[in-house]
């Protein structure tokens, strides 16, 4: 009996990266169905798509448990990335709902990389200099005065999982920085091999000339970079946030940012994406030259078309009665058994 697999990524048009998924799909009976809307979608358009699905390729998607209750045949929400933040694990688990993600080393190295080019363009100012040149100017004395080099540097890193540890790993082997982090999991293995310095959050922002945010959005992380938090920090010091929006609260770091009490800031996300009106940091025109910011894209085309397709085949796994690879709830092992027929 072919099985219904609808794919929610927030992206347009996928045809470039996974024109063969349908196929790949279709030739374990399960039909794939497109709601590309180039935005999340809202609750009451995904209670509206799920009724008769049963498997979801999720973006970010908000899948609560009143979407969850309108989805009676849905058997598995397969995260085409690693934040899980708008998937309400327990409502999943507790209706027998497998919720996979898609934590493959390609995806960290490529988060790894976008942490970079903010940082460098940051403190190298690459938007400004390249529009600098483009409007047929040439001051080099002038616009080298606005430029910082990323080599002598303190990086800070909060959050050292596999995107905070591909960081450290291209700061001090590529660009021979000293390396901070705090993580409520120490690792001592790296601490050795690295000479990272474990410390505390404050003293972390404190000592760092660049912090950068690498951790989940959970409870006790949403809003954890606030104004206490942005006051301990040098006047120099750059931010970066790669991770998700509401971990910092925008309205005092932009503050911060236009009081010059902070040296810039890099940031790919936002407490609402697209930002709104609301967000500081909409519609910057040019204000805030030393500000950095990009959507919320994180890896290219070809790490994409990983994500979706070991997405993809989790779907296959749960449909046809096998364990998924990845997944995220395994206490729903014990409340569903898998089944071709269930």
């Amino acid at each position: 009996m072919t099985k219904k697999c609808l794919f929610t990524f927030r992206f347009g048009d996928t045809t470039r990266f996974l024109a063969d998924l349908p196929g790949i799909l279709k030739a374990h009976d399960i039909e794939l169905e497109l709601r590309l809307l180039g935005r999340n979608h809202t609750e009451e358009e995904l209670i509206s798509e799920l009724q008769d699905v049963d498997a979801v390729l999720a973006g970010v998607d908000p899948y609560t448990a009143r979407v969850m209750d309108s989805a009676k045949k849905l058997r598995i929400i397969a995260r085409a990335g690693v934040g899980y933040d708008t998937v309400d694990i327990s409502a999943a688990t507790q209706r027998g709902i497998y919720v996979t993600w898609t934590p493959i080393p390609e995806l960290a190295r490529a988060v790894a990389d976008e942490t970079f080019t903010l940082m460098l363009s940051v403190l190298r100012r690459i938007p400004q200099l390249d529009r600098h040149i483009r409007e047929g100017e040439y001051d080099t004395e002038r616009m080298a005065t606005l430029v910082s080099d990323l080599f002598p540097l303190t990086l800070g890193i909060i959050g050292l999982g596999k995107i905070g540890v591909e960081v450290a790993r291209r700061a001090i082997l590529g660009f021979g920085m000293k390396v901070l982090y705090y993580d409520q999991i120490r690792r001592q293995d790296l601490e050795k091999e690295w000479k990272l310095q474990f410390t505390t959050l404050d003293d972390l922002l404190r000592s760092s000339d660049v912090v950068t945010i690498h951790t989940p959005l959970m409870p006790e992380t949403r809003g954890m970079i606030g104004r206490r938090e942005l006051s301990l920090m040098k006047k120099t010091a750059i931010i970066v946030n790669t991770a998700r929006g509401p971990i910092m609260q925008e309205e005092p770091l932009y503050e911060a940012l236009v009081e010059g009490r902070l040296g810039g800031a890099g940031l790919s996300v936002f407490s609402e994406e697209p930002p709104t009106p609301k967000c500081p940091f909409y519609k910057l025109g040019d204000k805030l030259p030393n500000v950095i910011v990009l959507p919320h894209i994180g890896p290219g085309v070809g790490i994409r078309r990983l994500l979706a397709l070991t997405a993809a085949q989790d779907i296959i796994e749960v449909l046809e009665g096998r364990q998924p690879k990845y997944l995220l709830n395994k206490e729903v092992l014990a409340s569903r058994k898998l089944s071709v027929s269930s």
